[in-house]
């Protein structure tokens, strides 16, 4: 038989611990710091966090709190499907998927030349950028309207560059970026007062913009545009199709999350 002092002793230190657990999770009564401007208590950290990522709705007769933020699908499935043509590609699927001056008849090229890239180094930078551009708008715009960015701007890219310089090979997601940063312009312009960080990203994409801008004035003074070439007639030819293309499918977003 058991003795009583020990379950006692036990149930205590159950109960004790239970409570050490209890604290670490949840705040004390008087432990939020005040807000410097209202003076009312803080909001626990884990509390804003939710309600940063999920929004109040009406159904019935409560509510409930519906997700807002969406997973970047058309994002990650482009960077998954560059990487891995990168670790799989052999010189014959290159030959069968790059843009090449002849390619009449085989249409597919004007858009799959964005899934290759030359190296590690240009692979890395576009997938960076792609993401960086991207991922905002796929989150607030929504993945189909994104998608049609890219794929208007992969494509004008390859046009334009058949247009222009007929007789280059193309390889590389720049058309589909440069799609995607100048439909920033339509996004901030039809939704510039709800976004969040809107001066933040103003300024992030200005600098990014002259920065590319400054880089291949200088490969184009030094190195004459050689090991690599540039095709700026697929990059503009992609800017200005994301563009016009955002003015087209992106649409006023309905909540409002202002920070500055």
């Amino acid at each position: 038989m058991s003795d009583p002092l020990e379950k006692n002793n036990g149930s205590e230190n159950n109960n004790g611990s239970n409570k050490d657990v209890r604290l670490l999770l949840l705040p004390e009564k008087g432990s939020c710091a005040e807000h410097p401007l209202t003076g009312l208590p803080r909001a626990p950290l884990q509390k804003i966090f939710i309600d940063d990522l999920t929004k109040s709705e009406n159904v019935g007769a409560g509510k409930v709190r519906q997700r807002v933020w969406r997973v970047p699908w058309f994002i990650l499935l482009m960077c998954f499907m560059q990487i891995s043509l990168h670790l799989i590609v052999n010189e014959c699927m290159q030959r069968r998927l790059i843009y090449k001056p002849n390619w009449s008849g085989e249409y597919w090229r004007l858009l799959t030349y964005m899934l290759l890239h030359a190296d590690a180094w240009h692979l890395v930078l576009n997938i960076c950028l792609q993401c960086f551009i991207g991922i905002c708008l796929e989150v607030e715009q929504g993945h189909w309207r994104l998608a049609a960015v890219y794929v208007v701007g992969g494509l004008s890219g390859s046009l334009a560059n058949a247009w222009l310089q007929p007789h280059l090979l193309l390889l590389g997601a720049s058309a589909g970026v440069y799609a995607m940063l100048g439909s920033h312009v339509p996004h901030l312009v039809l939704n510039f007062s709800q976004l969040s960080h809107r001066f933040a990203r103003i300024a992030a994409l200005l600098i990014l913009f002259l920065s590319d801008v400054g880089f291949t004035t200088f490969h184009f003074r030094h190195n004459h545009n050689r090991n690599p070439r540039i095709s700026l007639e697929a990059h503009l030819g992609g800017g200005v199709a994301g563009l016009l293309c955002g003015f087209i499918v992106y649409r006023k977003m309905r909540q409002k999350s202002i920070y500055f």
